[in-house]
């Protein structure tokens, strides 16, 4: 292919991708004239998640612009985005290949000459692409705008605004301030978007600026088709429309994405839409003011009341996002809750995830009965099992049925058939194991089910429910004395220090596990493993100055394990506390990490006086919602650390 010329004399095998030698290279160049996988490859290998721009990429950009420029190419919108990503991290991130600089300068004048390509979708895209080139914003503006004039499709003009706005911040004095006359003339446009465009472009232009909210909502309100062609916001996906809302929800999103900073303003935009006739928008709205209350606590008495409306709304997504909110807010009403025990909508195009389960989660917490008969029901079917970790993303996935079923021990008597019934399976049996775990002796009729996950791969987390029970799983005792062995290596090593452990807590006999407390402190990582030999109290008093070396440990879990261990075996809290309290000084600026709320539950338990109160009147008083993950488990997180602050300071 002519356009690939001098492709093979390059040494590629000399330079390095995210996956390694970039000898694949040359073949995905040549694939990426036909093929969407070779783009999607060449994404992968040069881009990956980033974080850098590697020789690779520099080596490639050159043949990308080519294939992006000619019209054969049969996927050049893949090429563009591709190139954009680069472009942005060559913008933002100091791991940039020395050769970038030189090699994108040569690229941007065939990019620059696009901009009058006959494909209406290259011109759409191609604004994106250039919008991230800040160092180059003094040769990309003054050609957006040279081409403004006799751009005839709307969403290319649209991106010609938005291109502007966002480059306008690397303009020099000899192009910002016609640039930004140019963008407030725009305002006085009698087409809404337009004006919407152009405001949100002014405020990343000008960064003390905000958008007019009320151009904002008469655009929302009016005909917004054409934003489904802007790359900045796009179209929404068929198959996603149900869960997440259509145009109107994407863009009542991304304009609120483009005043991130400024939750006061969102908190306008949300309250204007929450009520609304339209039902798109008022997906869009309930999950804006999800991203709010996930963020700060102060939102809830102005949205509170227009999310419990939503509770029985028409739309399926209206309501998913509505029953997260009223079953984590503390204020949320449990009426509400339980007139949705019945709704079967679904929550994602895969599994048996409902609404119901989020209205069960939230009265199940609250310690609220009527959630009782469908968790049994939901017991007997195939109720949510694993939890989807997905860190700060916000979705409605709801909590697996430990977190429903855990804080119910005071209804075992009515759960537990349900439960030792679903306990034949390792996924689900170790699943309600941490069930029984949490109940403690009141989960004693399940002792049977849980020796025999003591010979699967469940068998730590079946121990670990036996030891809790304690004295009444006497039962046990027999099947715990056999320890680690099992002819499976795996299972064997879950139950090395698990079923110590438990037959002391069954038996209150310390001597197999200190059999084993050796072989747990030289492992490599003992960290969590650390725990069993807490509870040894007196009996483990030899391991002090192990855990008080441990404690000064630079990896989290252990010093904090061994901060726990060490005030287990001695009762010193006052040389524990100074390991764990540091949790509540970086909790209390807002560095969350699993450990800290571990260590705030050691502290609290510990009882005694804590160091630093200061920091925990913090998160106390903090406006900031305290969590780690986003969804229902951000708002239990925050809920548990309220409550551990609480305790500390009483």
């Amino acid at each position: 292919m002519t356009l690939l010329r001098g492709l093979d004399e390059i040494d590629w095998s000399a330079l390095r991708h995210a996956y390694g030698s970039a000898e694949d290279v040359p073949g995905l160049l040549r694939a990426a004239a036909e093929s969407v996988e070779a783009v999607d490859d060449l994404d992968s290998r040069l881009y990956h998640q980033g974080g850098f721009v590697c020789d690779a990429a520099v080596a490639a950009l050159p043949y990308l612009v080519e294939l992006v420029s000619s019209p054969d190419t049969a996927y050049r919108i893949g090429l563009l985005e591709l190139l954009g990503r680069l472009v942005h991290e060559a913008n933002t991130i100091p791991r940039v290949d020395a050769g970038w600089p030189d090699a994108w300068a040569a690229a941007l004048p065939r990019l620059l000459a696009l901009l009058d390509d006959p494909d209406v979708a290259v011109r759409r895209e191609l604004t994106s692409t250039l919008s991230a080139a800040v160092s180059d914003a003094d040769a990309i503006v003054p050609a957006l705008r040279a081409r403004w004039d006799g751009e005839d499709d709307a969403a290319a003009r649209l991106g010609i605004v938005l291109a502007a706005g966002d480059l306008a911040p690397g303009c020099t004095v000899g192009v910002l301030p016609e640039t930004l006359v140019w963008l407030r003339d725009l305002r006085t446009s009698d087409d809404p978007q337009l004006r919407l465009a152009a405001e949100t472009a002014l405020s990343a232009a000008v960064g003390a600026q905000r958008p007019d909210l009320a151009v904002a909502v008469e655009a929302l309100r009016g005909d917004i088709a054409v934003w489904r062609d802007v790359p900045w916001v796009g179209g929404a996906s068929p198959d996603l429309v149900p869960y997440f809302g259509g145009g109107a929800a994407r863009l009542l999103g991304w304009i609120a994405g483009r005043i991130e900073d400024d939750p006061s303003a969102r908190l306008d935009l949300c309250a204007a839409f929450l009520g609304d006739a339209d039902a798109d928008l008022r997906i869009g709205a309930v999950r804006l003011a999800a991203h709010l209350l996930s963020e700060l606590r102060s939102p809830v008495e102005r949205l509170l009341p227009g999310v419990s409306a939503l509770c029985a709304d028409a739309s399926p997504a209206a309501r998913s996002y509505a029953v997260l909110l009223t079953a984590g807010l503390d204020e949320g009403d449990p009426d509400l809750l339980a007139d949705r025990l019945g709704d079967g909508a679904p929550l994602s195009r895969y599994g048996d995830e409902r609404v119901s389960d989020l209205a069960a989660w939230g009265l199940a917490w609250r310690k609220d009965p009527r959630c009782v008969p469908y968790l049994v029901e939901r017991l007997a079917g195939t109720p949510p099992m694993v939890d989807a970790f997905t860190g700060s993303v916000l979705t409605t996935s709801p909590p697996s049925i430990l977190h429903s079923l855990a804080p119910l021990g005071g209804h075992a008597d009515d759960l537990l058939p349900a439960i030792r019934a679903r306990m034949d399976g390792v996924d689900s049996g170790r699943t309600l194991a941490r069930v029984l775990q949490e109940w403690g002796p009141p989960a004693a009729p399940a002792v049977p089910e849980l020796v025999r996950l003591l010979d699967t791969e469940a068998a730590a987390q079946a121990a670990i429910a036996i030891g809790a029970i304690g004295p009444a799983a006497a039962d046990a005792a027999d099947a715990l004395s056999q320890r680690g062995e099992h002819r499976d290596e795996r299972i064997a090593g879950q139950r090395r220090f698990a079923l110590p452990w438990a037959f002391f807590k069954v038996t209150g006999d310390p001597a197999p596990l200190l059999e084993v407390a050796d072989a747990l402190l030289d492992q490599r990582y003992p960290g969590r493993d650390l725990r069993f030999l807490a509870d040894l109290g007196a009996h483990g008093a030899a391991y002090a100055d192990h855990f008080r070396m441990l404690m000064k440990s630079s990896d989290d879990w252990a010093r904090t394990e061994a901060a726990n261990a060490y005030h287990g075996v001695t009762g010193d809290v006052d040389t524990a506390a100074d390991v764990l309290c540091g949790a509540a000084y970086d909790l209390a600026r807002g560095q969350y990490l699993p450990f800290r709320w571990a260590a705030m539950r050691y502290l609290a338990d510990m009882g005694g006086a804590v160091p630093g109160g200061w920091a925990v009147r913090e998160i106390l008083d903090s406006d900031r919602r305290h969590r780690n993950n986003g969804g229902w488990r951000g708002f239990a997180e925050d809920r548990e650390l309220r409550a551990l602050a609480a305790r500390l300071l009483d």
